[in-house]
């Protein structure tokens, strides 16, 4: 079940439909995501959003996902984590102007 993002509702989905992704994953399985559309009773309100992620592998494993996940999230705290790496260049700009006169 979904909760209506106006008064937090849970709804059940109305209409369901299957999208499948024309590309498989870096591990060669193809991704089945069910899509709804939903009406919250309370209020009214209406949307579409997704309901369920299956996986489907090469050797027939599925693997199930439910609604929204928080990939942009937990990459953007990975990096933070991360120290960036790289060589630190210092210039002093009196040798430059120095030059120059």
């Amino acid at each position: 079940m979904v909760k209506c993002p106006m008064c937090g509702t849970e709804v059940q989905p109305a209409k369901t439909w299957q999208l499948v992704s024309p590309l498989p994953d870096a591990d060669s399985r193809l991704t089945i995501t069910v899509m709804g559309s939903f009406k919250c009773p309370s209020c009214g309100y209406s949307w579409r959003g997704k309901v369920s992620v299956m996986k489907v592998g090469p050797n027939g494993e599925v693997e199930f996902q439910k609604g929204k996940t928080k990939r942009r999230k937990k990459r953007k705290k990975e990096r933070e984590e991360q120290p960036r790496g790289g060589t630190v260049i210092e210039i002093d700009i009196s040798e430059i102007i120095e030059d120059e006169l």
